[in-house]
């Protein structure tokens, strides 16, 4: 295994004496967003990733992570194996709200008076950050 850099090593060994107050901030300056899991251990790990991420720049593309999520969606079916037909309705309960999306005829959703490709484009919309739409759905 390659060694680390000295620079990128020393930032990540500086995380070990972050309290969680400033792990999170760091998480959210790293990752540009608030963390969702408060474990120490959690953020610790996803912080010395994303500089090691940067470092050697080897993080997905937009459109490649878009592609995977929607080849992961696989918009048609359940994880049984039943198919999902037109008309079908997917809803989830977010924050106190309900939301509820509907399979179009040409396989595709309708949320909102809006189309989207994906379960995974309809909870993006909704929540505003990048989920996998089947799990955020309960179909998963």
């Amino acid at each position: 295994m390659e060694e680390l850099p000295e620079t990128l090593k020393a930032e990540i060994e500086a995380l070990d004496s972050l309290d969680a107050r400033a792990l999170k901030r760091r998480y959210a300056d790293i990752v540009a967003d608030m963390p969702k899991c408060a474990l120490s251990s959690v953020l610790r790990a996803t912080i010395a990733y994303r500089l090691q991420e940067r470092h050697y720049g080897q993080s997905l593309s937009k459109e490649a992570t878009e592609w995977l999520d929607e080849a992961a969606d696989d918009k048609r079916m359940f994880p049984d194996g039943r198919k999902v037909g037109s008309g079908a309705r997917f809803v989830r309960f977010w924050k106190g709200e309900r939301y509820e999306t509907t399979v179009r005829d040409d396989g595709r959703y309708e949320y909102n008076g809006e189309i989207y490709s994906s379960l995974s484009a309809v909870a993006k919309a909704i929540t505003g950050t990048h989920w996998n739409g089947r799990l955020f759905f309960g179909v998963k």
